[in-house]
């Protein structure tokens, strides 16, 4: 259209021209009224061309506006004022369409004028572009929320504390973040009769099932979530399951959830919540998310819970094999029970001996009692030598007694023996013995042979036995007194309580400056440590009685026990001297 109103145009002026010249040069009046005539016919054409070029335009801009276009006259000069007000809205669409794009990021802000363009293809667009960051929008925003609580929630576990207390915190946390009304936790446990639930943490709950105590795998939804591992998604709760109580009344919920709690596929427990309101679905993967991470702290606890009774375990089993490692330093204890009993005889007599060797004998039997070695001991003292009792069994020695026979059945079983026993030796003598006999496990559980360790004690016991005699004699014949390394009375025989006019429960605990007179003190405490440190000492003190003041003739001896350290002094007073003694004089 635009080429043809420029050539109808350029043949115009032509024509035009032409006339112009012609008249000037006197022309041929027929060419010119030729010329007059193809100038009017070209300016009518031009003039039709143009108004139908317009009307084409008004179309165009209607159809772009989706204005209805009707039926629109080519020769009418009002399509001018048409295009002119199609120009101006087309003006105005572009200018709402701009700021409907400078506004995407902010729907918020869109004005009434995007009505304009609501019904345009560009508004269309626009308008779904709009939408799409609307719904961008409301998931970051759910999203963030998702985020924000999840960090919350690990803020809140990381705080961790007695597990009804943390349990707590996690669900009244959970409980207020969701805008729940109720919730409960239910840690899985496992006993005798199989797993099952126990609540251990709850906010607002008030449900007679919670007396139970216990809720069994499959037992109601909860045993129901615990068996299949999926969430319960309720929206019609029934009106006796759970009420929702405040000050003002109580109201069955609307929407009942009931969460597992799996981590790495393992199943540690089940949150149950009560709302209101049904849980939009940004909530609920919420809910999913947060318990997979409650699941992870509850398998982290019982995994610290878990390696603290291994500890316990553990530290048990150390305290027995000590216990039985502290039982076998007993039996060598009582293996030389003997030569710390005379050392202790003889330090009250001031006679004793001065010691005894340790010795231990040892001989190895295999499982049924027969005799396979000996150390040079055994040996000596039972009067054989080895080749003279290789295959001999245990009877051949201790007899065929009941007792020996259990004690021998229980070593095959692997059970430890301690304690007196007898042997005959070669002549046929009864010997006694103190000592162990113990099975040998090599590289399994059953015993593969039996090991005795003993001390014979026969000439031992023997001497005991006098010296105790002696002892007795000694305590009968002259008082003696019991002090402890301090000098506090520990005991006295009834002649030192007949002198001092006291009860054996008045001795006790007195000590020995409650027997020498004031004067007397200071000089005591001087003499104390010698008297510790040489372990001997024979003087003459004052002493007081409960009538009487009297000076005697004393005898202070130090016993100690296998340490080295002072077990008691003893103290025996020999006789009364008549004169005064002076101040430690002879000390």
């Amino acid at each position: 259209m635009k080429d043809r109103l420029i050539l109808l145009y350029l043949l115009f002026c032509a024509a035009l021209a032409g006339v112009a010249i012609m008249s000037v040069m006197g022309g041929n009046a027929w060419i010119i009224l030729l010329l007059i005539a193809a100038t009017s016919v070209f300016a009518f054409v031009i003039f039709n061309s143009w108004m139908l070029y317009i009307s084409q335009l008004v179309k165009q801009s209607n159809q772009t506006l989706n204005q209805e276009t009707g039926k629109i006259f080519w020769f009418s000069f009002s399509n001018i004022e048409q295009l002119e007000k199609n120009q101006k809205q087309i003006a105005l669409k572009f200018e709402v369409s701009a700021e409907l794009i400078s506004n995407l990021a902010h729907p918020e802000r869109v004005g009434k004028r995007a009505d304009l363009i609501a019904n345009d293809p560009i508004g269309k667009a626009l308008q779904s572009a709009r939408t799409e960051m609307l719904k961008l929008r409301d998931d970051d925003e759910k999203q963030a929320w998702i985020s924000n609580g999840l960090t919350h929630m690990g803020k809140v576990m990381r705080n961790r504390a007695e597990k009804k207390e943390y349990c707590f915190q996690i669900v009244s946390s959970l409980v207020k973040y969701l805008g729940a009304n109720q919730g409960g936790l239910y840690i899985e446990y496992e006993d005798g009769d199989g797993r099952y639930l126990e609540l251990s943490g709850c906010y607002a709950y008030e449900k007679r099932k919670h007396l139970e105590g216990k809720i069994i795998e499959g037992q109601g939804l909860l045993g129901q979530c615990m068996l299949e591992k999926e969430f319960v998604f309720m929206t019609d709760v029934p009106q006796d399951y759970v009420k929702i109580t405040s000050g003002l009344g109580y109201a069955t919920p609307r929407n009942l959830v009931v969460a597992p709690l799996i981590f790495n596929r393992g199943f540690y427990g089940v949150i149950e919540l009560a709302f209101f309101q049904v849980m939009p679905p940004h909530h609920v993967e919420f809910l999913k998310r947060v318990c997979e991470n409650i699941a992870s702290e509850i398998a982290s606890l019982n995994q610290i819970t878990n390696t603290q009774q291994l500890l316990e375990e553990s530290h048990t089993l150390t305290q027995e094999l000590q216990s039985h490692e502290e039982e076998m330093r007993q039996n060598m204890e009582e293996l030389a029970a003997t030569q710390e009993e005379m050392a202790r005889k003889q330090a009250e007599l001031n006679s004793y001996l001065a010691g005894i060797n340790n010795t231990i004998a040892s001989a190895e039997f295999d499982l049924t009692g027969r005799f396979k070695n000996a150390n040079d001991i055994f040996l000596k003292v039972m009067g054989y030598a080895e080749k003279d009792l290789l295959g001999k069994c245990f009877d051949h020695f201790m007899g065929d007694d009941s007792h020996v026979v259990m004690m021998w059945e229980n070593l095959k079983l692997g059970k430890f023996f301690s304690g007196e026993f007898k042997m005959k030796d070669k002549a046929g003598k009864d010997l006694r013995l103190t000592g162990t006999f113990n099975p040998i496990s090599v590289g399994g559980s059953r015993p593969e042979k039996i090991m005795m360790f003993a001390q014979f004690t026969t000439q031992e016991k023997e001497k005991v036995n006098e010296l105790n005699g002696m002892v007795m004699a000694l305590k009968s014949t002259l008082p003696v007194i019991e002090f402890n390394d301090q000098f506090v009375c520990k005991t006295a025989n009834e002649k030192a309580l007949k002198i001092f006019g006291m009860s054996r429960v008045e001795l006790r605990f007195k000590t020995i400056l409650d027997f020498i007179p004031h004067f007397y003190h200071t000089a005591w405490k001087e003499k104390q440590f010698q008297i510790l440190e040489e372990g001997f000492l024979n003087t003459e003190l004052p002493f007081v009685t409960a009538t009487e003041a009297l000076n005697m003739e004393v005898s202070f001896s130090v016993t100690k026990n296998l340490e080295g350290k002072v077990s008691k002094v003893i103290v025996i007073f020999v006789r009364e001297v008549p004169e005064m003694v002076p101040l430690f004089a002879t000390m």
